[in-house]
């Protein structure tokens, strides 16, 4: 496991993350405290108990305030594994209705199958799954002395998708509504949905941005997933009238983006913009 990435974005929030796109580095996903009077704040956990034990290290260096509550911003484990971490301390585990669905149905086979890869084995020897005990369908707020808005924008990137706003800080943790310099994940999306989500995120009155992968920034970061979504869509689009197959139209969005992490979920994303591209009644951006 690399070195702990720290970027503090306001007094009392910290971005954690690992730089990377592997398991040991949770495939470069953010987890984020918001230290308020009453108690922390945490979104997100990452992949295992060890990459949340982790982030309590470094949390103990700016409070002994403890965590009371963990908000998960979607069901995928990257996200969600190092829960149980906090959970066995008191923290309450809330999540939208559909992201505890989701975490049902699909994390006991996961884990077993990725307990049986030699590169996860060891890190998520310890993950016990843990269930959000508080579920919402459209939003919920929480008052611990700063006010935290925790919003539904439909199903975008996931259908239990939630992103997290503090009014009094102008700040906005996207969840993986917004991916910085990672390729996006496209497995579970709604391709006319993840656009819905970045529009709900322009309307809030935010100055910084909180990726669920990379770096936070300003609104470019939201302009930089448009124009991501855009390009996908160009190059797919192009591929199929060409004539091309996954392998070519892969290759030439990495050369689209390059630097850019998770080329893992490229195939993916091919197979799901294709369908939805094809799709009779869609041929395209809603």
């Amino acid at each position: 496991m690399s070195e702990l990435r720290e970027v503090q974005v306001r007094d009392n929030v910290w971005v954690w993350g690992f730089d990377g796109d592997g398991p040991a580095a949770s495939y470069g996903a953010n987890c984020v405290a918001v230290v308020a009077d009453a108690g922390v704040v945490l979104i997100d956990t990452l992949l295992s108990p060890a990459h949340a034990r982790r982030v309590e290290a470094a949390l103990r260096q700016k409070t002994d305030r403890p965590v009371r509550l963990v908000v998960l911003t979607h069901h995928h484990a990257d996200h969600t594994w190092g829960a149980v971490h906090f959970v066995r301390q008191g923290a309450l585990l809330v999540a939208h209705r559909a992201c505890r669905e989701r975490m049902a149905a699909d994390h006991p086979g996961q884990l077993a199958a990725r307990r049986g890869q030699a590169e996860a084995a060891e890190l998520l020897s310890e993950v016990v799954l843990v269930l959000p005990s508080l579920t919402f369908d459209q939003g919920i707020g929480v008052h611990l002395g700063v006010e935290v808005e925790v919003w539904h924008p439909g199903h975008g990137h996931t259908p239990g998708d939630a992103f997290v706003y503090l009014p009094d800080a102008a700040v906005a943790v996207c969840g993986d509504l917004v991916f910085h310099r990672y390729h996006f994940n496209y497995q579970d999306a709604d391709l006319a949905g993840v656009r819905r989500g970045l529009e709900a995120l322009r309307s809030l009155d935010a100055e910084v941005f909180v990726p669920g992968h990379g770096l936070p920034g300003g609104p470019e970061v939201l302009q930089a997933q448009a124009a991501y979504h855009d390009a996908v869509e160009e190059v797919v689009r192009q591929g199929l009238a060409a004539g091309k197959g996954e392998a070519e139209v892969t290759g030439e969005l990495q050369a689209r983006f390059p630097g850019y992490g998770l080329t893992s979920a490229l195939p993916v994303t091919y197979a799901r913009v294709r369908e939805w591209l094809l799709r009779p009644a869609r041929g395209g951006r809603a």
